[in-house]
């Protein structure tokens, strides 16, 4: 039952106001939108690319938002091979020529590793919006919080399936409110 306690609690103090934030900025900026750039690009390791996977999909059917992630494992593997595996994530951005149009979605369940660490600061080299969910002890001392582009959710966990579930919710949340099928 402590698991089930867990995502309660976690839920009750997911910040609304974030959610409806990015709710706002995709509906404005990528619902819809056919032409170049003004797209999704969503990352995460193991169980945060699956949900990766999945979230992308039900935003490009369901929402008509063009929603990208790194699910090809040949490309994958070549991109950690070559560059190493902190640095796949951040080639694969440069590859597609993401740019300040485009949209970072990054999930981090320990909000510590170096690959989505180092994707999310080159989005903001890019000045492109970011939107972070991190749990454990992630940091945040990499975004700019005063930029109103950036947008972070911290799940008070130390439970990977607390948090892989609480992240889960939320981005569906997104996607329900999205929804125009």
């Amino acid at each position: 039952m402590e698991f089930y306690t867990g995502i309660q609690q976690a839920l009750d103090f997911v910040d609304v106001g974030v959610v409806n934030r990015v709710v706002k900025h995709w509906r404005e900026k990528y619902q819809g939108w056919v032409g170049p750039g003004r797209r999704i690009f969503i990352i995460g390791n193991g169980g945060s690319c699956a949900i990766s996977e999945h979230i992308s999909t039900d935003l490009n059917k369901r929402c008509k938002v063009e929603a990208h992630t790194l699910s090809n494992n040949s490309l994958a593997t070549c991109l950690s091979n070559d560059y190493g595996y902190e640095n796949a994530f951040t080639r694969w951005l440069m590859i597609n020529e993401f740019n300040q149009e485009d949209f970072l979605v990054a999930i981090s369940s320990s909000g510590k590793s170096r690959n989505i660490l180092n994707a999310i600061h080159h989005a903001q080299d890019c000045l492109a919006p970011v939107f972070a969910i991190f749990g454990m002890n992630g940091s945040t001392d990499f975004l700019d919080w005063n930029d109103l582009q950036n947008y972070f959710i911290h799940i008070d966990s130390h439970n990977y399936g607390v948090i892989e579930l609480t992240s889960e919710i939320i981005l569906h949340g997104i996607v329900e409110e999205l929804v125009i099928e």
